[in-house]
């Protein structure tokens, strides 16, 4: 997948919102439709990225990716994809390999370059629960994408 690269003079990804932004102008490049804060199970998802009928849930963090991790478990029963974005200056590997192990994506947005990309693409997810998934299908119309 192509990278995203904003201005790279200056510093960037310093606050979750600016994570989220990179992250929907590299979904957007992709093709994706995204939502902003989506509710689903009593939580809300950082962002929902939907292609055709596969539906991404993102998890965005400029620091404390363990508890975007906790997040991630509870979006296996309505989404597709599942993915973290984090901002960092080098992506934790311990990250790395416990996504790659539950077969979440990770997405990097460095501070330094302003650059955002994949780092994992995610695998399907096989634990959808059908009647929670109809549920989001309905709560999703009645949300506005981010662009």
């Amino acid at each position: 997948m192509r990278a995203f690269v904003i201005n790279k003079n200056c510093r960037h990804f310093e606050t979750e919102q600016e994570v989220v932004s990179g992250v929907v102008q590299l979904l957007k490049n992709a093709g994706y439709r995204i939502r902003i804060e989506v509710p689903s199970l009593g939580q809300s998802a950082d962002m929902v990225a939907t292609r055709s009928r596969w539906v991404t849930f993102i998890e965005a963090k400029t620091r404390d990716w363990r508890k975007a991790l906790t997040q991630c478990e509870a979006h296996k029963n309505v989404a597709d994809y599942i993915a973290v974005a984090v901002a960092t200056v080098n992506p934790p590997t311990a990250l790395l390999d416990i996504a790659n192990e539950r077969g979440y994506g990770v997405i990097h947005c460095q501070p330094r370059s302003g650059r955002t990309d994949w780092l994992l693409t995610p695998r399907r997810n096989d634990e959808l629960w059908r009647p929670q998934r109809l549920e989001l299908s309905k709560a999703l119309r009645n949300i506005d994408y981010e662009h």
